[in-house]
């Protein structure tokens, strides 16, 4: 009888092939996870080993140093030091600004010319169709001053004046619309240089509301603003000026007085007070508009005051300010 020889039976290459391969992928992949974990973390503390010996870095200062939550890097430090600085600025109390206005310029160029030799701003309002309009606006915009219109108005007979007074180019409210709005076009064409108007006299003008808002969109057309004189305590220009969106200031204080008034014997005192009060005025309110003429003794009063002031207040151009 033949004997069967038993015959072990040979494990499957095809299986052993795919531990074997399974055996190495698995290498693999902690191979490659080893070297990613060393390169994230060996790239950072070499950074960090960088940082410390570089010359031109300030090292960075720990939490409980510093108070803070997170290290301040040095420019985050300058922009801080720069912001607090800013604050300390705007906290610094303002000193009160004061608008000085001189008015009725053009009839003669020494006026103008002791005017420009005050180193202050000063905001002079030019007549139109004067023998020395051109040369004092001119003159004053090449000095650095405002320049503006001092529109001439009809007063009230009330007031001492006539139409005529007023000078040529006056606005009368018995014209019709297309006369005045062709006065005002044809005196702002006259005097060069202007950013604003303010009324010469209107003490009957700037009472009707319908003309007062003639003028005031023919100023917003052209982005002039308006100082009210307030030659009556009726004036329509304020209220008006608001409606229409002009920009405007009204007057506080006149700092002088006629020639011809009985008091102006007082000149150069009496404008000196009036500017103390205006002072006053800016004190409590923050700003003070006041309107002068060009008369020998307020002029001195001007060179005299001025200087002496300017660190108590801050003499302003118009157009400096932010105008309501």
């Amino acid at each position: 009888m033949t004997r069967k020889r038993r015959i072990k039976k040979k494990p499957s290459t095809a299986k052993g092939g795919d531990r074997k391969n399974r055996t190495k992928l698995s290498h693999a992949v902690l191979v490659l996870l080893f070297f990613f974990a060393f390169s994230i973390f060996g790239l950072r503390y070499i950074g960090k080993f960088l940082d410390e010996w570089s010359p031109s870095e300030i090292p960075p200062v720990s939490a409980e140093k510093a108070g803070e939550t997170k290290p301040v890097s040095s420019t985050g430090e300058d922009a801080r030091i720069v912001s607090q600085m800013e604050k300390v600025e705007k906290q610094k109390p303002r000193r009160p600004r004061v608008i000085l206005i001189i008015d009725d310029l053009g009839r003669s160029k020494e006026s103008i010319d002791r005017l420009l030799r005050i180193e202050q701003p000063l905001n002079l309002a030019v007549l139109p169709h004067l023998p020395h309009s051109h040369y004092t606006a001119r003159a004053a915009y090449s000095k650095g001053k405002e320049v503006i219109l001092h529109l001439p108005m009809e007063p009230k007979f009330s007031s001492g004046y006539t139409a005529d007074d007023a000078g040529e180019g006056v606005l009368l409210l018995g014209s019709s619309i297309e006369k005045i709005i062709g006065e005002i076009r044809r005196n702002i064409k006259a005097v060069p240089h202007i950013v604003g108007v303010n009324n010469h006299m209107g003490s009957k003008f700037m009472e009707n509301e319908e003309t007062v808002r003639m003028l005031m969109k023919e100023l917003k057309s052209r982005g002039l603003y308006f100082v009210d004189s307030l030659t009556t305590p009726d004036s329509r220009g304020y209220s008006v000026a608001k409606q229409v969106g002009v920009k405007i200031l009204k007057r506080d204080i006149f700092i002088d007085q006629s020639e011809w008034s009985k008091k102006y014997v007082k000149g150069r005192e009496y404008t000196i007070e009036q500017l103390d009060r205006l002072v006053r005025v800016a004190e409590k309110n923050g700003i003070a508009v006041g309107i002068g003429h060009p008369y020998p003794q307020t002029i001195d009063a001007l060179e005299e005051y001025m200087p002496k002031i300017e660190e108590k207040v801050e003499f302003m151009k118009i157009s400096a300010i932010a105008l309501n």
